[in-house]
């Protein structure tokens, strides 16, 4: 699928959510997608519905994440480096600054890989992406886990980051 279709239909599918979320029937003709007489009960709890999470870095990609998103996700390091992931979110900003979204409305996420060998550059990562303006990062372990991974997470880099 090239990546404007898969655009297309996530911005289809996004859509169909919202009405899903906040009408009682409804029919959806779009490019991609065609429904009638839709009907989604029970509705979610959240009003107008549950938020929203896209994951991506693509310049068009995160103009839908601007145009539609509670909160943005994106692979950190060793993926995308530091650098990679604060221009992305720059170029975020400026898709909300287009279309008068306050950018700050937007939750920014990234996953990070922590390394067991070498926990002082896991906890310099996490700052410099914290500096990078992300919100939320997520730290991520590979297997084999080693014995009490989850305290070693705790006590190694969560609690050693000021």
């Amino acid at each position: 699928m090239p990546p404007a279709e898969g655009l297309g239909r996530l911005a289809e599918s996004i859509e169909i959510l919202k009405l899903m979320w906040t009408r009682d029937r409804f029919d959806f003709d779009g490019r991609y997608y065609t429904l009638t007489g839709t009907r989604n009960e029970p509705k979610p709890v959240q009003r107008p519905g549950p938020p929203l999470l896209i994951g991506g870095w693509g310049t068009r990609m995160l103009r839908l994440v601007a145009e539609h998103a509670d909160a943005w996700n994106i692979p950190g390091p060793p993926h995308n480096s530091v650098e990679f992931v604060a221009e992305r979110n720059r170029v975020l900003d400026r898709h909300c600054a287009e279309i008068g979204r306050d950018p700050r409305e937007i939750e920014r996420s990234v996953q990070l890989i922590v390394s067991y060998d070498d926990p002082a550059s896991s906890r310099e990562l996490v700052r410099r992406l914290a500096d990078a303006g992300m919100d939320h990062i997520v730290l991520s372990l590979r297997p084999p886990y080693p014995p009490g991974a989850a305290r070693w997470l705790v006590d190694e880099i969560t609690t050693a980051v000021p």
